[in-house]
């Protein structure tokens, strides 16, 4: 009778490195010890044969707020991930007569705080989000039974332990998900050396607010309502707008811009919490809750990147943590920076729809396929004949009059986008602009918010439209 091992592999993905106060680099490492941990899967069917790490030349997980003195420490494993978690989950989940072996392949683990600082010191927040892919191992080689993920996120957090914990936590929920996965469909599927499987991702299916031509209209009370497009159609969203330029505290780089506060109420007309909003859709536009304001999000192949507040001298501390986590064997990732405070310039956040967690994106560290944006700016016909001045980074780049547009080309990605109209204190509009799908901004009437930044479908045809009176 064959025998049939499962594998799950992790992919340890991009680090988000989540902190409180400035940093210190005499940060001791934080080991990561699940030893004294025990978790139980009594549904499953099978049995850990190997952990992997997918997530490529990386060692460290995350990095925290370490001891009494604001020092901030790498989190690691002391022997190495794989080795680690393979004899910790071979204890745990014990192999049984009729189990099959699998292989855990990690795609994305991290372990952070955010710290914000409050008037009476620090409030805390403990955050860990781990992505696994499943392979069957049968003996023809690898087989790909389901792609588990999971987020835990935990306020207050007051002891190294609070980590350990999640992990362990995090670990048990997505075996728990495996064991639901049809090991007998997973056999049909193509056969994968151990190097493969952890070189090569298999396709999942993506959530469908990536498959949806526009987000439906209402209020997203979690992560998992955005994804699933699914939002309260129900409750109302009272808007309100707020300067910018307040937000950023000293930075010129917010004058001019409108940013969103909001009020939610129920459909009987009770107030939501606003700690209880993820965000809303106004049907042609989703909007994150980051720092209570309300932001904008754009779609970066497989991230969702908005325009946010940075934490104090996020700069220097992003460039400290960088130098810090390399040192101690953590290699290139997507997101990073310390957080800490909430206000300073603006910059980009990626929002990892596997995770649902926000972290910084820092523009040196892995790049999408396509890093090169291209954003249309348009006037609609009608309206005043004059020409409105268009400044990019408050530098003049061309005029529009009522039915003309310009395309404006953006090699930047990571970093934020600024348009503004007459001068360079006008108003004015920061944005992420996707790599991955034409931006279109439309510029309205309206002398204090003129700016209108369109869903791609409505703008593409608007801008067909100018082109084809143009050519007449």
């Amino acid at each position: 009778m064959a025998r049939f091992a499962l594998t799950v592999c992790f992919a340890l993905g991009a680090l988000q490195l989540a902190a409180q106060s400035p940093l210190s680099p005499q940060g001791r490492p934080f080991y990561l010890d699940l030893h004294a941990e025990r978790i139980a899967v009594p549904e499953r069917q099978f049995y850990i044969e190997q952990v992997v790490d997918g997530r490529g030349a990386q060692t460290a997980i995350g990095l925290i707020n370490h001891g009494l003195n604001n020092n901030f420490a790498a989190v690691l494993f002391r022997n190495g991930l794989e080795p680690e978690l393979t004899t910790w989950l071979q204890q745990q989940v014990t192999q049984r007569p009729t189990d099959r072996p699998v292989v855990l392949c990690v795609r994305q683990l991290r372990v952070g705080e955010t710290v914000t600082v409050k008037t009476l010191g620090y409030a805390s927040t403990a955050t860990a989000d781990l992505v696994a892919d499943v392979y069957e191992h049968r003996p023809d080689g690898y087989h790909f039974v389901s792609n588990v993920a999971e987020r835990i996120s935990t306020r207050g957090v007051s002891a190294d332990y609070e980590h350990i914990r999640h992990l362990a936590s995090l670990l048990e929920k997505c075996l728990y998900q495996a064991s639901k996965a049809n090991l007998d469909v997973a056999a049909k599927r193509p056969a994968r050396t151990l190097a493969q499987l952890v070189a090569e991702r298999p396709q999942v299916v993506r959530p469908a607010i990536l498959r949806a031509a526009y987000p439906r209209a209402g209020v997203y009370y979690t992560v998992e309502d955005f994804l699933a497009n699914r939002p309260d159609s129900t409750a109302n969203v009272d808007l309100d707008t707020v300067r910018s330029a307040r937000v950023g505290g000293n930075s010129s780089e917010w004058d001019g811009t409108v940013l969103l506060k909001a009020q939610v109420r129920t459909a009987a007309g009770a107030r939501v919490n606003k700690n209880n909003v993820w965000g809303f859709s106004d049907g042609w536009q989703s909007y994150i809750r980051h720092v209570n304001l309300y932001h904008p999000l754009s779609q970066q192949a497989e991230i969702f990147t908005f325009v946010g507040a940075a934490p104090v001298d996020v700069a220097a501390q992003n460039q400290q943590a960088v130098r810090t986590a390399e040192n101690q064997g953590r290699g290139g990732g997507l997101f990073g920076g310390p957080m800490v405070g909430t206000t300073g310039k603006p910059i980009v956040y990626g929002v990892d729809w596997r995770s649902g967690l926000a972290a910084p994106v820092l523009d040196a560290s892995t790049r999408p396929r396509h890093d090169t944006a291209f954003v249309y700016v348009y006037r609609p016909p009608g309206g005043s004949p004059a020409p409105q001045r268009l400044l990019l980074n408050d530098r003049e780049v061309g005029q529009l009059k009522p039915g003309q547009y310009l395309e404006l080309v953006w090699p930047h990605f990571g970093r934020p986008m600024r348009l503004s109209v007459g001068t360079p204190g006008g108003p004015a509009l920061l944005l992420a602009p996707s790599t991955t799908a034409a931006n279109y901004v439309r510029l309205g009437p309206k002398t204090a918010t003129p700016w209108q930044w369109m869903p791609a479908r409505q703008g593409e045809a608007e801008v067909d439209a100018l082109e084809k009176q143009r050519s007449r």
